[in-house]
This record gives C-alpha cells, sequence and structure tokens, in this order.
C-alpha cells in the first residue's frame, strides 16, 4: 500500500477511515425532509460508482485484477454496512444545512434556458462551518493542496451531466506530476493561485469558480494547462518585478512547453471534447495579451474559435464547459471592439451560453446576476463589432471610389442606413438596461445609466475624479463596458462629432470612476470601454488624470494591455488638436508584426480610432488594400436582422441608374453574377434617393 500513488493511496483508506458524523442527529433529520433524502440517495449511487473506479485503480496497480474495467453485473456494494451508514447521515445533514443557506453568491439549484431540453446544475455550496468530508489529516495531507478536495461540491458534480464524463477523468485529480518537483515551478503554481487566478476571473465574472479551482484541478491532466498556468504566472511576476530574465527565460520557457503540449493534444482526437484543451488555449492568449504580442494572440483566439467549433455546442451546456466558452466569448468581444474586427465566433454562436436567455431576478445572487448580465450584453457587443467593421468598410468604399469627395447625396444615404441600424442597437441596450435588478448599480446613483452627480466630462471644472461606489467588483465592470457600447454606437453614427452631447459626456464622467475605484485585477477587462472613454476627454486636466492612473496601474503590474491604451490615447488627442499626423501602429519592440492567415490590423486599434473620421477612418492601409484583416461572415449574415449585405470591392463598380419621375417605389434590377460590385443610384427629379 505504501507504493502507491497519494490519489489511489486515498481510495484505498477511504473506506477504512471513514468516521465524524453524528447519527442523533441524522436520525432527527431523517424524518423531516423526503426531498433531502432523495438526493441523498442520488449521491450515494455516485459515491459507488466513484469508490469502483478508485478499487479498480487499485487492483490494476497491485497486481490482483489486469482487467481494466471489469463487469459490474454483481452488483455487490463497495462501502461496508457501517461506512455506508455514515456517510448517507453525513450527507443528510450536509444537505439538510446547505437547504438553508442564505450565502449571498451561491448560485440556484438549477438554472433552465429556453430550451426545455437544456438543464443546468449548480453545485451547492456548504457552509462555512461545514464538518470537512475527509476526516483524516493523514490523508488529506496525500492530496496536492491547491487542488479541490472531495468536498459536498464535488460530490454534486459526480451526478451532473457532463459530455463524456466518468469518474475517473472527472472527478479525481491524478498524480502530482513530474513537473511539479521543482520549488520554482511550486511557486509559480502558488502564484497563479494567489495573483493570476484573481486576474482572471475578474476578466470573466462568473459563479463558478473556473480559474482558481477548475482550471488548476484540470492541470494535473493536462500538462499543457499546467505548462501554460506556469507561464502565465512568470509573466506576471516578471511584470511586476521588473525581472527581465523571468520574463525572457523562466517565462518563455514554460510557454513553449505549453505549446508543445498543447500542439500534441490538438492532434489527437480523443482530447479535442476535453474542456482542458480549450482551457489551455484561453490561457495562452491571456498570456500573449500580458506579453505584448497581440498578433499571436490572434493565433490563440483563431485557435480557441476552433476547439469551440469541434466540441460542438452541447459541450459547452455543462457549468464548466459554459464558463470556459462565457471566457473565450468575452475575451473575443475585448479584443475585437479594439482591433475593429468582427468577433471570432459567428452569429449562431453568439446565444450559445445559456445565460443569454435566462431572466435575472430581483432575488439572484450577486455573482448569478452579473454573469448573466454580461452575457447579454456580450451579443449586442458582437453585433457591435460587426457594425463597427461593416460600416467602416461601407464609408471607406465610398471615400475611395468619390476619390475622397463624395457628394452630400451619397452621404446623407449611407449615414441614414448606418444610423438606422445604430437605432435599433441602441434599443437593444435600453432593453438591456431595463431588464436589470434595480439594486444592480451604482451605490450613489438612480437610473443604471445615468447619474446627475456625474457632470459633464468636458464642462465640469472638476479636474479630479472620484472614485465609484458599487457593492461589488462585477457590477461595476458590466456598467462600464455597458457605457463603453453607448459611447463606440455614438461614434459609429457620428465620427465627425468634435465633443459628445452633455449626456454623454456624463457617461464618459462615470466610465472614469468606474475606473478609479476598480482594482488592477480587473484591468485586462476594462481595457477597451476606457479606450472609448478616454479618445472623448478633451480638457488637459482630465488627459493628464487619466495617463497618471493609467502610469500607476502600470507600474504595479506591467501590463501591456495598458501601455498600449496609453499610447492610443495619446496619439488620438495630438492628432485631434492637429499636432501628430500618420497613422497609430503600436508594436512591442521585437513583437511579431504579421503572421500568414492571421489579421495584420492588430497594432492599429482601429475599432476605437476608426470610428472617428480625423483619426484613422481615412487614413489607413486598408484604403488601398494593403491589408489582409480577418472578416468574419461580415458579408452574409451576422449584423442586426435586417442590414443589407455587402461585398468588399473586388473590381470597378457597375454604376446602375434608375431614373424614375415618380413617387412610386422602385424595384432594383437583378444583381449581375460579377466579381464587380453595383452601385445602384435611383433618381427622383434629378434627386439621388
Amino acid at each position: 500500500m505504501e507504493s502507491l500513488p497519494p490519489s489511489h493511496r486515498f481510495a484505498a483508506e477511504l473506506d477504512a477511515g471513514w468516521g465524524g458524523t453524528e447519527g442523533g442527529e441524522a436520525e432527527r433529520l431523517r424524518g423531516n425532509n423526503s426531498a433531502v433524502l432523495r438526493r441523498v440517495e442520488n449521491q450515494m449511487g455516485g459515491v459507488e460508482t466513484f469508490l469502483q473506479e478508485m478499487l479498480r485503480r487499485r487492483d490494476v496497480l497491485n497486481g490482483t485484477s489486469r482487467k481494466r474495467k471489469p463487469s459490474l453485473s454483481t452488483g455487490e456494494p463497495v462501502l461496508s454496512l457501517v461506512a455506508s451508514s455514515k456517510l448517507r447521515d453525513y450527507l443528510i445533514t450536509q444537505m439538510s444545512d446547505s437547504s438553508d443557506s442564505s450565502e449571498a453568491d451561491s448560485p440556484p439549484g438549477s438554472i433552465t434556458s429556453l430550451d426545455s431540453q437544456t438543464s443546468i446544475s449548480s453545485p451547492t455550496f456548504p457552509s462555512e462551518n461545514s464538518m470537512p468530508i475527509l476526516p483524516e489529516k493523514s490523508v488529506l495531507d496525500l492530496i496536492p493542496e491547491c487542488v479541490p478536495h472531495f468536498s459536498q461540491k464535488v460530490l454534486d458534480e459526480i451526478t451532473m451531466p457532463m459530455s463524456g464524463w466518468n469518474p475517473s477523468t472527472m472527478t479525481l485529480p491524478p498524480p502530482r506530476p513530474a513537473n511539479l518537483e521543482s520549488p520554482t515551478n511550486r511557486e509559480l503554481l502558488q502564484a497563479y493561485l494567489d495573483i493570476s487566478a484573481k486576474r482572471l476571473a475578474d476578466t470573466s465574472p462568473s459563479y463558478v469558480d473556473l480559474f482558481r479551482k477548475y482550471i488548476p484541478a484540470m492541470a494535473y491532466d493536462s500538462t499543457g494547462l499546467m505548462e501554460g498556468i506556469l507561464a502565465l504566472a512568470a509573466i506576471q511576476i516578471g511584470l511586476m518585478r521588473k525581472d527581465t530574465r523571468i520574463v525572457a527565460v523562466d517565462a518563455a520557457s514554460h510557454y513553449h512547453k505549453a505549446l508543445k503540449a498543447h500542439f500534441n493534444a490538438v492532434a489527437d482526437p480523443n482530447s479535442r471534447s476535453k474542456d482542458s484543451l480549450l482551457a489551455t488555449s484561453i490561457i495562452l492568449g491571456h498570456y500573449e495579451i500580458w506579453n505584448g504580442e497581440n498578433v499571436k494572440m490572434g493565433v490563440h483566439m483563431l485557435g480557441g474559435r476552433d476547439i469551440i467549433l469541434a466540441r460542438g455546442k452541447a459541450a459547452h451546456m455543462t457549468p464548466v464547459g459554459r464558463a470556459l466558452y462565457a471566457a473565450f466569448n468575452r475575451m473575443d468581444v475585448a479584443t475585437s471592439s479594439i482591433t475593429g474586427n468582427p468577433t471570432f465566433l459567428t452569429k449562431d454562436w453568439w446565444t450559445v451560453d445559456p445565460f443569454t436567455r435566462v431572466p435575472i431576478s430581483t432575488d439572484s445572487p450577486t455573482l448569478l446576476a452579473a454573469d448573466a448580465a454580461l452575457s447579454k450584453l456580450c451579443v449586442l457587443c458582437c453585433k457591435l463589432t460587426y457594425l463597427k467593421a461593416w460600416s467602416l468598410k461601407r464609408r471607406r468604399t465610398l471615400w475611395v471610389k468619390s476619390n475622397g469627395n463624395p457628394s452630400l447625396e451619397q452621404k446623407e444615404s449611407l449615414q441614414e442606413i448606418i444610423e438606422d441600424r445604430v437605432l435599433k442597437l441602441e434599443e437593444e441596450l435600453d432593453m438591456w438596461y431595463a431588464e436589470l435588478p434595480s439594486w444592480f448599480s451604482a451605490l450613489d446613483t438612480g437610473p443604471p445609466d445615468y447619474n446627475p452627480g456625474d457632470e459633464d466630462i468636458n464642462t465640469t471644472p472638476i479636474a479630479s475624479i472620484a472614485m465609484g461606489s458599487y457593492q461589488h467588483t462585477s457590477i461595476a465592470l458590466v456598467h462600464g463596458w455597458a457605457i463603453g457600447v453607448r459611447l463606440q454606437l455614438n461614434r459609429i453614427s457620428n465620427p465627425d462629432m468634435p465633443v459628445v452631447p452633455p449626456r454623454l459626456g456624463s457617461l464618459c464622467h462615470t466610465l472614469l470612476r468606474i475606473f478609479a475605484c476598480l482594482p488592477s485585477s480587473t484591468d485586462a477587462c476594462i481595457v477597451a470601454p476606457l479606450f472609448a472613454a478616454g479618445m472623448e476627454l478633451r480638457q488637459k486636466c482630465h488627459q493628464e488624470w487619466l495617463l497618471i492612473a493609467l502610469r500607476d496601474r502600470i507600474d504595479e503590474t506591467g501590463f501591456h494591455g495598458l501601455i498600449f491604451l496609453r499610447e492610443g490615447l495619446r496619439f488620438t488627442w495630438a492628432k485631434l488638436e492637429g499636432m501628430n499626423k500618420g497613422r497609430f501602429n503600436r508594436i512591442k519592440e521585437g513583437a511579431a508584426s504579421k503572421i500568414d492567415g492571421v489579421s495584420e490590423n492588430l497594432w492599429a486599434a482601429e475599432g476605437m480610432l476608426g470610428t472617428f473620421e480625423k483619426l484613422a477612418l481615412y487614413d489607413s492601409p486598408d484604403m488601398v488594400g494593403k491589408r489582409k484583416n480577418f472578416q468574419g461572415d461580415i458579408d452574409t449574415s451576422n449584423l442586426p436582422e435586417d442590414l443589407v449585405p455587402y461585398e468588399a470591392p473586388k473590381a470597378d463598380p457597375i454604376v446602375i441608374v434608375i431614373d424614375s419621375a415618380s413617387s412610386s417605389p422602385v424595384a432594383a434590377p437583378k444583381r449581375l453574377r460579377s466579381d464587380s460590385p453595383e452601385i445602384i443610384l435611383v433618381k427622383r427629379n434629378g434627386r439621388v434617393v
């Protein structure tokens, strides 16, 4: 027995060492709650299955039986009668306690989407003073402390519906891998748990503790994921300490090991459905964001998109699978909002997350409400990225075809179409606000998206920005993103507006207050909304305040995303004042500027700068077709439902003029099968309509 690995020794000792539940208390509860008794019996079956698998492992290792999966036809129980009775009594007391729990952020027992066949069962959370299910300290010491133990939460997950689930691969982590024998690696793993996991969690508010619990557990069965989280921890520690050796040697070494293992896993058909594969892609994408390698980040985003498509939609209907999908989708939205590309995930995937269809009730726990609100908002953000790319392409094409001098009629016609699309998204955003509970707002404000106390940022004499006040960080993040969407929609409609109107100026003020109150762990999530608000600042005192705040955050964390944001804002303010010329293209020294097959505009921040006529709208290599940009399905159907698809020019346009003296509608001619786009002009009384 002494030669067995810790996890197998644990299984063998569990039957013999169970104890610690008071039978009298269980007897009292046994007669009071039939629902609890039914749940307990379900759990007992899951525990039996789990222990049978563990005992099989023990037999195989001891040589008693070389048969990996012997028949279970005998139905002989694994637990002794005494152990089974004690376990049943323990579960009764625990489930009775948890049924009365009122913890603020505990999820409800079940969240069901509009699809009647899709149900997400949420794990229950034991109370703080619950008795540990493993009473013997000697057994607990055998399992790595950073991996979730055989707790009440794990017991619930044993019976959770999960694609390809089996007890040996989805419940108990395997033995400690060899790469954690190094003290340095153990320190990095602890740094991930203490620092990196919180930063990742704050990029995607979730009621499932994905980055601090599930991903470390999955990493014990995935070399690529383990090396990835060590690489992320190393680069964040190196940037914090300003230690180039840690960044260039330790982090890079773990990153390349992670890449090698990840590529092997991607090539293995048996690994494609595993949650750890998608988790690895997400971790590596975050590594490149922190490393300042935007192009390599795009590679991982494309890879993650392909993994999601290969896994299928059903794989993202479990709590962990859904949390992984949401984390990727939010990273996709955040990066695409800045690059100006449409999101990598297309329209048929925007609502895969069941939380996009779950109503947010007034008594929803805080994290659950924030998680659902952000998932719903991300659907609008996906539409926004497509609308932004489409409108930018239409304006540039009109500019090119008119040799930089479009007629007033052409500009007005295009403007009317764009404003109509923007109005539809603004109405959807208003509906999103209306669904939020009244308590889901700032503590010092009334309506959720407008604070009368926040004066127009461009007219207020106040030089310093006061911190906002929210009862939870996730609420501030969600509202920050919603304000960012509102500001971007305004710029899509009004690229030539010099100063935003007072109401939007007030929202800019609110967003700066949100940034001031957020911890540095949220920086990766707030970059895009802060970019949109920062470009609207016109007073020097507010620009200086923001630059100083960014400098302090950069000194604290070394995050390259904030450096990119700071340089983009400096370029914006200088060019709007006529003090700067040329295009913005901030590439970190030594970073990749181009990789075949990946969008070439990931350094230009055109998702933000391209919405200003004076910044990059008509000052870009895109104007002469010298860059290859990711287009998604922008030319098919992934825009607001009634948006006319648009084809990129492949040759000189064919101009078709229809002159109609009547006021009756004129039917458009049948489209020609040609590589050349058609420009259809309808004239009435000599005026283009």
